[in-house]
């Protein structure tokens, strides 16, 4: 039997036309989080995802004449690995957005210096003005959201009360085969907002089943975005390419 007839697309899901529509889609969403929290608070905290699917909306939003100054960027997750390496979301991160004059903040210090990176993280982000205003995120194929996987450090991202933690996905994921510093989900939930962007019919079957069964979800990000009340709450941006 199918499962088709019990997903539901929830409210805040937003279907573009193409990779273009949805990367101006979401830097239009970004830049106007960041205004309200400028014009708000006089600052914006935002988390960035990596990959691939969210470089032409940063490329976009780079040129936006944000008040960047008062705003600070950080990944969502990132791999433990030094700042210069291809694998560094913090690396992504400086490339599009090191002159704006943001201020970036990695989870990672330089792997050569023996740090014990998650507790090094956690004062990094105990010295912003938290909640962050926007947590951005994408989702893998098989459900993970930020670096939290289904593995031995599972129960942890989904209990802890600290913002960031440790954790190695098992088995690793061929194209980045190393341990990494994510979000909580705590730290993701207490955003003032949260969105993801995805492409490919894939990624949409299995966020839709996600957040069709919430919390009780097999897939990491339908815990994330679900709700004991079956509430979801966030922002969601698909292009089938």
């Amino acid at each position: 039997m199918s499962d088709e007839p019990r997903l539901w697309t929830p409210k805040g899901w937003h279907t573009l036309e193409d990779g273009a529509a949805m990367a101006a889609a979401c830097a239009d969403r970004v830049a106007a989080i960041v205004e309200s929290a400028i014009a708000e608070r006089g600052h914006a905290v935002v988390a960035f995802p990596g990959g691939s699917t969210p470089v032409p909306a940063f490329e976009l939003l780079a040129r936006r004449p944000l008040d960047w100054s008062k705003v600070s960027i950080l990944p969502g997750d990132d791999r433990i690995v030094d700042h210069d390496d291809p694998l560094s979301n913090f690396a992504m991160l400086d490339r599009y957005f090191g002159g704006t004059g943001a201020r970036l903040i990695p989870l990672v210090d330089d792997v050569a210096s023996g740090a014990t990176h998650a507790e090094s993280a956690n004062r990094r982000l105990a010295d912003l003005p938290w909640p962050p205003d926007l947590v951005w995120l994408g989702v893998g194929g098989d459900g993970h959201t930020a670096s939290i996987f289904r593995g031995p450090d599972y129960r942890e991202a989904i209990e802890t009360e600290a913002r960031a933690l440790k954790v190695t996905p098992d088995p690793l994921p061929p194209e980045a085969p190393v341990a990494r510093i994510t979000l909580s989900v705590h730290a993701i939930r207490s955003a003032r907002h949260r969105m993801v962007s995805l492409r490919g019919e894939d990624k949409r079957m299995v966020l839709l089943e996600a957040l069709s069964d919430g919390y009780k979800s097999r897939f990491p990000v339908g815990v994330v975005f679900g709700s004991a009340s079956g509430e979801v709450s966030g922002e969601f941006y698909w292009s089938p390419a």
